[in-house]
Parts: C-alpha cells; sequence; structure tokens
C-alpha cells in the first residue's frame, strides 16, 4: 500500500519512531545545521504539548431526497499484540531485554485503546439515542495474555475488561451487542496459508480466551487477521458458526469484469481465472482521499454470498462476506473525522445508492490501536464531531452493528460472488499471493543461494504441522498433544513474518516449532501414523503465466512453476502435481471437483522433484519441510485446474486443493475473446484528464494499424458530438464506436478523444480496447482499459513570485511545475547546495511540493514560478520530531486534525528564525510534531 496505510503493526516502539530528548535534540539540529553550514541561530527545543484538542471544520452537507435509502456505516477496530518470544509471557521477555524497544511502553502506550477510549466512543453514540450504533472490535488472544500478565506485574491495566463489558451489555433496538467482539484467530495467523484444522483450532481457543474475558457469547461474525481471506477458508468458519466475514472489498472488485486494474492500485492484475463477477457498471474515482482507482460505488458496498466447494464431495459451504470500505477504512484510520471528510467523501456515493432492500454499506476497518486510528482523539473528540455530524444528517448517514445491518437488509442467498485472494492495503496493495508473507527469494547474508525468509518460514511451519497432527492422531487429549498445538499455533503469528529483517523476527517460527517438536515428538513415536504429508498451499510463478501482472513488466512467459512444501514424520515418497486443462474462458461448477465434468479435461499426473533449501534462522529448525517443485510448459490460452498429491513411506495420502489459472500464449494479455495484447504499454495524456481535456491516447509496438473500440460510462453509447472523424458504430448498431487510429512509424498508434462536456451527455469515464485490422485484439487481459474523467474545469497556469536573500533561504515548490530541477528554479543557486530534512540532511535535485527545503544563493533574486496549483488544501505527512515542510499556491494556514504539532514550533527563516502563524508560496519552514501523523494545509 502507499505510505498513507494506517493499518501499521502494533509493534511502533523501536527508538527511531521515539521522542529524543529536548536537548539532545538541540544538539543535533545545531550540529547538522552547523555541518551544511546553515543557519542555526535560535533554540529548536520542544515545547509542552497542547492541553486541548484542535477544534474540527464544521460542514454544510447537501441535503439529500427524503426517499433515497440512507447510507449505512459501521466501524471495525482491530487489537493486537503479538507473544514477543515463543512462549513467554510478554514480562518475561522485557525483563530479559530481549528487544531494541521497550515492550511494557508499547504496551502501556496503547492503554486508552485497550481500556476506555472504544467504550467511550459507543458510549457517545449510545447517548446520542441512534437505535443502531455500535462498532465491531476484534481482540487477539495473544494480546489478552499480554494485558492480563501486564496487570499481574503492575504495569496498570487494573479490572482493564470493566470498560467493555460495560459496553458490551448494552444492545441495540434489535437486541444485538452494541459492541461486537468479533471473531478471530487466537495468535493472529494469516488463515489463507494454514489449512482447515489449523483455523479451527486458533479460533476455538480464542472462543475459550474470549469467554473468560469478556461477557456475551461469542460472535456470528468474524474479522480474518489481516483481513487476510481465500475463499479456501470457508468451511472451516462455517464450520466454527460463523454467519459473516470481514472482507477487503477490493477483492470483491478485482474478481469482476471491466475493473479497473492498472498499476496504480498497487496490486498486480488479477488472473483470469478470478474473473467470474459481472462488470456492476458502477465505477465512480472517489475525491478528497487517497484513492488510486475507481470503485464500485454500490455492489463493492453491499454484502454478497461467497462460497467454497469441497473438491472430493462437491458439497458447498456459502458464508456472507461483508466488504469493508478500503480506501476510506484507510482514510480514517489516520484519525478518524476530521482525517476521513465524510460527508465530502461518502456524499459521492449517495447517488449510486439506489437498492433500498441492499443500501450501500461503510465499513471502516483499521487498527484500533495504533497511531490515528488508536488515538486519544479519534475515539473522543473526532469520534464525537462525527456523532454531531450524524445528528445533523439522521436522513442520510446511519451507523450501524453488522449484525443489525443484516437482519435488517438480508442478502439474497442467489445474489453469490467470487472474491480474489488478498489482505489488506496496507502491506502489500492487497495482493493475491500474500507478497508480505510470502516474499519472493533474494540475496540474504548466510544463504547458499537465492532464499527467503518467508518462504523458509513457511518450510519450517509444514515440518512441524506433520509432528503435531500426527501425535494428535494418535492421542489427542494427551498434555503433549495440547502443549504441541500451543507451540505450534504460536508459530503462525503473521507478525513473525511481517518484520522481515529486523530484530528476531524471522527465526520465531523455527522458536516456535522447535518447541512443538520437543513437546510431541516422543509421544508420536509410540502410535501407528495414520497421518498423511503436511503441505503448504501450492504456490505458482508466475502469477499471471502468459499474461500481464504488471504494466510495466510487459508479459510474462506462459511456463509456471508450481511449488509446495511437503513433510511427513515417516518420510515422503512421492508428490506429484495433476493437472487437467479446458477451453473454458470463466471457471464453472466442473472446475471445483476432482471428478470435473464434461467441459473440463482428464487429468495429467507430473512427478515433482524435491529440493532441500537450509535454514539460516537461530536457532536452526529441529526439521524443515522439503520444496517441491514442477514446470509446466507448452499450455496456451487454456484454462488449468490442479491440485498436488503426496505420500508417505507407511502409504498414508494427503491432498491439497484445486486451485484454477488461466496461461494466456506468452505473447499477450490473454484476454477473453482470443484478443491479444501490442506488448508494450498504452498511455494517454493528460494522466488525470477532466472532462474539458483532449485526450491523447498512445499505443506503442502495435500489432499494426487498427482501431479504438470505444465507449462512455462504462461502454455506453457516445453522443455523435464526441465521435471523431470517420467513427462508425460498431457491427452497425453500437453501442461501441469503431474509430481508426493514426499509425505512426511501424509500431504507434495514436488517437485524439474530446473534449467530453457536451450538454447533450454527461461522461464519467471512456472504456476502450483496440481492434487490429490482423483481427487482433488487445482487452487488458479481458479487463478493458478504463479511464476516468472528472468533472473540474481545467486548472489555468498561474505565477507566483518569492524573494530569497543571498545565503541560504528555507524554499519549497509552490505547486506543479513542468521542471523541478533546483538550479532551473534557482538559477544563481550554489551546486549541491539542496537539502531536505528527514531525521538527517539528504542531498536532492529536485523539488517536490510540500517539502521544504535549504538552498544557498550567491545573490538576492526574485523568482517567479509558472505552477498549476494544487487545489484548496494540501496535506502533509510528518514524521515525530522536526519536519521541514512548506505550503502551497496560496497562503496557507495548518490544521492539525490528529492534534499532533508541539505548539509554537513553526517557524520560517529569513536571515534569522521567527516564528510564523501562516505558510506563504515559496517558503519553507520547521514545525515539530509530538507524533507521527497529517497535518493540512488550507490555502486562502
Amino acid at each position: 500500500m502507499s505510505s498513507r496505510s494506517i493499518f501499521s503493526r502494533s509493534i511502533f516502539s523501536h527508538p527511531s519512531f521515539s521522542h529524543i530528548h529536548p536537548i539532545l535534540l538541540s544538539f543535533f539540529l545545531a550540529f547538522a545545521l552547523a555541518f551544511v553550514q546553515i543557519p542555526a541561530n535560535i533554540s529548536l527545543a520542544k515545547t509542552n504539548p497542547p492541553s486541548t484538542e484542535t477544534d474540527l471544520p464544521e460542514t454544510t452537507p447537501p441535503e439529500a431526497s427524503s426517499t433515497s435509502p440512507k447510507i449505512y456505516i459501521a466501524f471495525h477496530w482491530h487489537m493486537h499484540q503479538p507473544i514477543y518470544w515463543p512462549y513467554e509471557s510478554v514480562v518475561q521477555t522485557e525483563n530479559r531485554g530481549s528487544y531494541s524497544f521497550s515492550l511494557r511502553e508499547v504496551h502501556t502506550s496503547r492503554s486508552g485503546a485497550y481500556t476506555t477510549w472504544p467504550a467511550n466512543a459507543v458510549q457517545a453514540g449510545i447517548n446520542a439515542g441512534f437505535d443502531h450504533f455500535g462498532a465491531q472490535v476484534s481482540f487477539s488472544g495473544s494480546l489478552i495474555e499480554n494485558l492480563q500478565a501486564a496487570q499481574n506485574a503492575g504495569w496498570g491495566f487494573g479490572n482493564w475488561t470493566s470498560p467493555w463489558n460495560g459496553v458490551i451489555n448494552q444492545t441495540t433496538s434489535l437486541g444485538n451487542r452494541r459492541m461486537e467482539m468479533t471473531g478471530f484467530g487466537y495468535h493472529h495467523p494469516l488463515m489463507p496459508l494454514t489449512d482447515t484444522k489449523d483455523i479451527r483450532k486458533q479460533v476455538q481457543w480464542h472462543k475459550e480466551i474470549m469467554g473468560t474475558t469478556f461477557a456475551g457469547s461469542y460472535s456470528k461474525g468474524i474479522f480474518p487477521p489481516e483481513t487476510a481471506f481465500s475463499t479456501r477458508i470457508i468451511p472451516a468458519l462455517v464450520e466454527e458458526g460463523f454467519e459473516w466475514v470481514i472482507v477487503d472489498n477490493l477483492h470483491f472488485e478485482r474478481a469482476a469484469e471491466g475493473a479497473p486494474v492498472g498499476d496504480q492500485s498497487s496490486v498486480k492484475r488479477p488472473n483470469k481465472a478470478d474473473i467470474r463477477n459481472p462488470n456492476p457498471g458502477d465505477w465512480v474515482q472517489l475525491n478528497g482521499l487517497w484513492a488510486p482507482m475507481p470503485v464500485s460505488a454500490q455492489w463493492g458496498h453491499q454484502p454478497k454470498y461467497v462460497s467454497f466447494t469441497d473438491p472430493e464431495t462437491g458439497e458447498k459451504s456459502s458464508i456472507i462476506a461483508v466488504p469493508a470500505s478500503r480506501y476510506l477504512g484507510n482514510e480514517d484510520g489516520r484519525g478518524g473525522f476530521g482525517a476521513l471528510q465524510y460527508d465530502a467523501v461518502m456524499s459521492q456515493l449517495e447517488s449510486y445508492n439506489t437498492d433500498p432492500d441492499h443500501p450501500i454499506l461503510l465499513v471502516l476497518h483499521h487498527d484500533g490501536d495504533n497511531h490515528g486510528g488508536g488515538s486519544d482523539s479519534y475515539y473522543n473528540s473526532n469520534f464525537q464531531a462525527m456523532i454531531s455530524w450524524l445528528q445533523q444528517n439522521s436522513h442520510r448517514f446511519e451507523v450501524t452493528t453488522i449484525q443489525d445491518y443484516l437482519e435488517m437488509f438480508p442478502p439474497d442467498p442467489t445474489d453469490e460472488i467470487h472474491i480474489q485472494d488478498g489482505s489488506w492495503l496496507g502491506a502489500d496493495g492487497g495482493d493475491p499471493e500474500f507478497k508480505k508473507w510470502l516474499g519472493d527469494e533474494g540475496s540474504f547474508p548466510g544463504a547458499a543461494g537465492p532464499y527467503s525468509p518467508d518462504q523458509n518460514s513457511w518450510g519450517v511451519i509444514t515440518a512441524a504441522k506433520n509432528f503435531v497432527e500426527t501425535a494428535d492422531q494418535i492421542n489427542p487429549n494427551h498434555s503433549s498433544t495440547e502443549q504441541g498445538w500451543k507451540y505450534f499455533l504460536n508459530g503462525q503469528a503473521s507478525d513473525y513474518w511481517y518484520w522481515d529483517g529486523t530484530e528476531m523476527w524471522d527465526s520465531h517460527p523455527a522458536r516456535a516449532s522447535n518447541l512443538a517438536i520437543n513437546e510431541v515428538q516422543s509421544l508420536v513415536s509410540t502410535g501407528q501414523d495414520q497421518t498423511g504429508p503436511s503441505m503448504f498451499v501450492p504456490q505458482r510463478t508466475p502469477y499471471n503465466p502468459g499474461a500481464i501482472e504488471w504494466d510495466g513488466e510487459g508479459v510474462m512467459p506462459s511456463d509456471v512453476d508450481i511449488w509446495t512444501y511437503v513433510f511427513d514424520v515417516n518420510g515422503v515418497v512421492d508428490v506429484t502435481l495433476y493437472y487437467r486443462v479446458s477451453d473454458n474462458q470463466t471457471v464453472n461448477s466442473d472446475h471445483l471437483t476432482y471428478a470435473g465434468g464434461a467441459s473440463v479435461g482428464e487429468w495429467t499426473a507430473v512427478a515433482m522433484q524435491a529440493n532441500t533449501i537450509p535454514s539460516i534462522t537461530n536457532p536452526q529448525p529441529l526439521y524443515k519441510a522439503d520444496e517441491y517443485r514442477v514446470t509446466l510448459t507448452g499450455l496456451e490460452n487454456q484454462m488449468v485446474d490442479y491440485f498436488v498429491e503426496a505420500k508417505d513411506e507407511l502409504g498414508n495420502t494427503s491432498r491439497s486443493i484445486i486451485q484454477h489459472v488461466w496461461i494466456g500464449n506468452g505473447n499477450n494479455g490473454g484476454g477473453g475473446g482470443g484478443g491479444t495484447d501490442p506488448n508494450g504499454p498504452v498511455s494517454w495524456s493528460p494522466e488525470n484528464p477532466s472532462v474539458n481535456d483532449m485526450i491523447t491516447l498512445t499505443i506503442t509496438n502495435a500489432d499494426g494499424p487498427g482501431n479504438l473500440h470505444w465507449g462512455v460510462n462504462t461502454w455506453s453509447q457516445p453522443d455523435e458530438s464526441y465521435w471523431p472523424e470517420n467513427s462508425f458504430l460498431f457491427q452497425g448498431n453500437g453501442p461501441a464506436i469503431q474509430t481508426p487510429m493514426e499509425l505512426i512509424g511501424t509500431d504507434t498508434l495514436q488517437i485524439q478523444l474530446g473534449p467530453f462536456n457536451d450538454t447533450a451527455q454527461d461522461v464519467s469515464n471512456i472504456s476502450f480496447v483496440i481492434s487490429y485490422q490482423n483481427g487482433n485484439w488487445d482487452n487488458n487481459s479481458g479487463n478493458d482499459y478504463f479511464i476516468t474523467l472528472s468533472d473540474e474545469p481545467p486548472v489555468e497556469e498561474i505565477e507566483v513570485a518569492q524573494n530569497y536573500n543571498l545565503g541560504w533561504n528555507l524554499v519549497s515548490l509552490p505547486g506543479t511545475v513542468n521542471h523541478t530541477t533546483f538550479t532551473e528554479l534557482f538559477p544563481t543557486a550554489i551546486s549541491g547546495t539542496l537539502y531536505s530534512f528527514d531525521g538527517g540532511y539528504q542531498a536532492q535535485e529536485t523539488l517536490v511540493p510540500g517539502t521544504g527545503y535549504w538552498v544557498n544563493l550567491t545573490t538576492a533574486d526574485e523568482v517567479t514560478f509558472t505552477i498549476t496549483p494544487d487545489g484548496s488544501q494540501l496535506e502533509i505527512p510528518l514524521t515525530a520530531g522536526w519536519n521541514l515542510i512548506s505550503g502551497g499556491s496560496s497562503v496557507g494556514t495548518i490544521l492539525d486534525p490528529d492534534d499532533i504539532i508541539t505548539p509554537g514550533t513553526l517557524y520560517e527563516f529569513d536571515g534569522v528564525y521567527q516564528t510564523a502563524t501562516e505558510l506563504t508560496p515559496g517558503k519553507g519552514y520547521w514545525i515539530s510534531a509530538e507524533l507521527p501523523g497529517t497535518i493540512v494545509i488550507q490555502m486562502d
């Protein structure tokens, strides 16, 4: 995800994030300033923190039609801390000084989030008289253990469950809990990379500790750790009694036809095997927040049924997937109301909210214990401001619990969709391969060859799993079996994969696995092994063989490697990949079972080869599974099903689930209809056009002469006023238009469209593919190309002048310019004297808006910037401590929605330092923040 992610993990107190003592900070700044000969004639020591919260601006939202359904809003706050050393209490680990930061501070700095703040927030909504008001909270079992240990050790947290239970015991008008403590996995496991039995154990242990900690019965819903979901986890969830699961709504959308899938989404393109949902046709580009791609306005914000079919029996397990609003949740997690401009953003969805039986539900999910979403202001002042806004807009918006919403607006069981694998926004963008927890191989000190710490950990976990499951098969009630499960499940904590290369995280799965194996090994040797080999979920490389994953990387090879880890306590004798092919363009019911059906072929068996990859963990694992791998070649433009079967020395057999992949032809995008890709990028200018722009569309490496095959408003017919010369209706009746493109040279096509501002037809987007004269098509891997248009008028360039002194100046870029090299902007600057500040000075060659810089000029001068203004607001991220920032294109003032700024620390420089109250275009400023977060520069 982008740097604006708020799903930061719960271990943030590394010294690089902690506060520096004011005297040391002043010394450091003075030393650094002197080092580059920058004036430092004022003390930049911290002042006392603010005593009151910053007031939030009021909004005056437009009135919605009284007949329109409301938009419903639900909150989910995630609370978690891991077992920091398998399997010690957090107090033991802290007392040993195991980490380079204080575990006590990690917990006590979040005491409000773990005790009273969430209860205060929900109680405020109850006191306001809202019938359905409440929130959802996920609490890991390991966090509960830590808080209990912290309480016993005198770290605080006395009677910490009382505020929670006080709200849990209150109910909505429908009789559901105001505070829904959702289901979870005890140790925060990445469920899609574990199997059904492990998931059920994690949930069962979570049920047990929740039942002894909090009031009420166990939830009907689950928030899967890391919001990581795959349909293959559905059987485990259903067997544990869950009726609904929270899923990041990107994965609804990525499985739909017509979904925008450009690189700016931060997620590789979906494989065609996952594109099984019809085009919802309600794509909208949200403004006023970080949302790099259009979203499905209504369809992508409605709970839907999803299912998984048992490949052996054909039995289907179904559950309701509740979509969490990816970009709105991300923004809310930066500080809540004020960080997320509720009215301005949510109102953009109102015109799409046309289904009163299933109105839009915006689930704002994020960490509830990290700064921003876990701050005092989030739960108190900002949350109260949100409640006041709700009171003014109760006919348009309503906060609800998820359980209340589902009872008021139950989804249609026949309205079943498919969901692509993936997790939340912040770690890997929601990658369908879970790359944050399954990183690719690289070069690592101590490794004999290509090595991945993440993959290594899964190999270690796979070996330990077979020991524990064999013990469970021999004597499930033995104390050693129970202890083995305890250590093994701890080893699945996703934190141990998340923090690659830091502290001792990469070795914790080996540490936990060794504990588990030592506990059960003697028991395993006493019984008859009837347990098949343990197997990691099979993976493939590339993910989109023969097609495009990233625009910038072009087409992937059609040969595909499939690999897994396999281990058995009595030795593995055979691992075989089975695959079958079909010409089907989508996955149907025949693909879902081993037995298959008329539309799929017979299984072909291919032996997989073992590869032993030594571990470089400390400690070394007692056992690690071998990697098994095979390459499929010669398959093109076909749907392929595959699974892995493994046998041990005793004849016990295990099978993986069936997986599906569309393999393209290696020369194209693998799109539907036999279409080909021009093997090169498709681009347009301007990159983010408005309806008033003339758009130049360019295709390089084109497959000869061709036509643009296009429509507007998701393939509606364009008004004739928008047709370029020589355009015609496709096949005589449309709705798509065919327009000849100009061939430049031998392999570049170009065309101009627009502007799209005729009153005869409002246009919000352009959909297109390329139709070549040789009969080939490029349809973006079956997803079509998509350009979103804003309805804002083009912004005219303006000139901004600023006077600078001889010598050192604090400067900035007041808007977007065509050139940003500092020697072009400041012709009298001394080469090599442009510096930014990020905890230390960094030499720069170019400037970016929002950042302040030092520059040394040889003469006093007036500089005139020709800029495109960047709007009325400029968001600037701050780190804890000192920051060099800028204003925008006009005089601006600072809004501090997260209450992070140290008062009185805004300084400008005019030969000497002076305190400032506003920001002038072209100048740079020092400012100090108590905590990391984001401020807003409001321009006049």
